[in-house]
């Protein structure tokens, strides 16, 4: 079954909105109360998630590396950590002496048992443990079997697996109840499921040092003008802004506005290889949708102009970037309308994508519009956020538009968003040629050849229209004068421990 990735649609998704009434946020250094647009579908670890998803995980849950702020990884559950000359075997010494909230030991049974529920799992980030061939035990050691040298096993060990008690996994009471050895412990009498979610201090915890605040609230407030309205009336101290207009109101109001070029915008053109029965097999027809876009002009009405047009789905700071692929498809209505021609739809088609209340209303409208022009009708159909990832997972649509997030890492990119089984592929699409430039970006040995191959397989991306970027996004992050925030390079929102603090 597809994985799919939740973390990254941080400009548009969320779930459900901000219940009447509720409580402010808590003083500093006592309770943190963080906003997020997203709920989770299980607390089981093997369902984590990351980016807006995150905090709920990594609040109850520890992993066996911390990435800080600056992108560079520390030790946690893992006190050593070491990789062969081949790259294809990971040790893993874990810590001595933590425990799970049941009182049961850390030790490496128990995370082997983890990493490889993980890999069996429904978390959004599976594929990232797809490099992983074994896990074996042996002393204090947890050892990894690689398929390739990954470069981005690091992350995968440091944001996407977590650890909860082994006695847990796979249990109907995990997706409700964590237990793990992480800095907090949910309150389920407390909580309010989808709404407001309470934690305690994990009396337990072996990294309290890090644990800034001694209580943590975590409030669902999934549409843009609730969030603002929270943060501005102190009902949460962080939030992720997605209302552009209200980020001049908050800094005049005193609030900081921290932000990082993160996430791609556009649509995903799922149905490659027309298995769908949607026209999209077609390279013309691809091409012809990338032309049908203003992107200065949908920068500015969708996004306030806080970003930057793209035709690549790769990051300026990734190796492969090439400016030039930015000029590949000018704005051509005419163009447009010939290649359609040529690909055998002079009359258009039509073409089913989904929408959801959290998208809003002018970026669906201006997307319709759009390809209205060249004679695609978009027929929308309106699902639920609940169910919203589940339905592109089938993939019951050929094409979706969203806001996709690039980790620091390329080859996170290739894996989720590029590779045959990757979390953003639903269709599971690659051919001859993909799947060459993959095999050698995994093989290089060094970062220079490793960029010749990402180098190849973005320009090949773009020249075949596989997606239709519109712009890079400036993602926007409110906090409170209570706190201090430190965004984690590469994510949309920053982390628990060593990404807020008191102020």
């Amino acid at each position: 079954m597809k994985k799919f990735l939740a973390w990254s649609a941080a400009l548009a998704i969320a779930t459900t909105g901000l219940i009447a009434g509720v409580a402010p946020a808590q003083a500093a250094g006592k309770t943190l109360t963080y906003g997020v647009i997203a709920t989770i579908r299980s607390y089981a670890a093997s369902s984590g998630e990351v980016a807006n998803k995150g905090p709920f995980y990594q609040a109850v849950y520890d992993t066996l590396l911390y990435q800080l702020p600056s992108g560079k990884y520390t030790s946690a559950l893992a006190d050593k950590y070491t990789v062969d000359k081949a790259g294809t075997t990971v040790t893993l010494h874990i810590r001595k002496g933590v425990k799970f909230t049941d009182g049961a030991a850390v030790t490496p049974a128990a995370v082997k048992a983890n990493i490889e529920a993980f890999q069996k799992g429904d978390s959004p980030r599976a594929s990232d443990g797809a490099s992983i061939t074994s896990v074996s035990v042996k002393g204090e050691n947890v050892i990894l079997k690689l398929l390739y040298p990954d470069p981005s096993i690091k992350w995968a060990l440091s944001a996407a697996i977590y650890i909860q008690s082994p006695a847990t996994i796979g249990t109907d009471a995990a997706k409700k109840v964590p237990v793990g050895s992480g800095p907090y412990i949910l309150n389920t009498s407390k909580t309010i499921v989808d709404s407001v979610y309470y934690f305690d201090p994990n009396p337990t915890f072996w990294n309290a040092k890090a644990r800034k605040f001694d209580n943590l609230i975590i409030k669902v407030i999934s549409d843009p003008t609730a969030a603002v309205n929270a943060l501005k009336t102190g009902a949460v101290d962080v939030m992720n802004i997605a209302d552009m207009n209200s980020i001049q109101s908050l800094k005049d109001a005193g609030f900081t506005i921290s932000k990082q070029r993160l996430d791609w915008v556009g649509l995903t053109l799922v149905d490659r290889a027309g298995r769908m029965g949607s026209p999209l097999k077609s390279v013309k027809v691809r091409q012809a949708i990338n032309m049908a876009f203003n992107r200065p002009a949908l920068l500015q009405a969708l996004a306030k102009g806080n970003g930057e047009v793209t035709e690549q789905i790769f990051a300026s700071f990734y190796p492969g970037y090439d400016a030039k692929l930015d000029s590949t498809y000018p704005y051509d209505v005419a163009r447009a309308k010939a290649l359609l021609a040529e690909a055998g739809y002079p009359n258009g088609f039509e073409l089913s994508m989904p929408t959801t209340a959290a998208f809003g209303t002018i970026a669906p409208a201006a997307i319709k519009q759009a390809l209205g022009d060249i004679g695609i009708t978009v027929n929308y159909t309106d699902v639920p956020i609940a169910q919203l990832f589940f339905q592109m997972q089938m993939p019951k649509f050929p094409a979706y538009y969203m806001s996709l997030g690039r980790m620091p890492e390329p080859y996170v990119l290739v894996k989720t968003q590029i590779s045959r089984d990757g979390a953003w592929n639903p269709a599971g699409y690659g051919d001859a040629k993909s799947d060459a430039l993959i095999r050698g970006i995994q093989q290089a040995r060094t970062p220079a050849a490793a960029a010749k191959y990402y180098k190849s397989l973005n320009s090949y991306l773009v020249k075949q229209a596989w997606f239709a970027p519109l712009y890079q996004v400036d993602l926007m992050f409110g906090s409170s004068k209570n706190v201090k925030v430190t965004l984690q390079g590469g994510n949309a929102v920053p982390y628990l421990l060593y990404g807020i603090s008191p102020a």
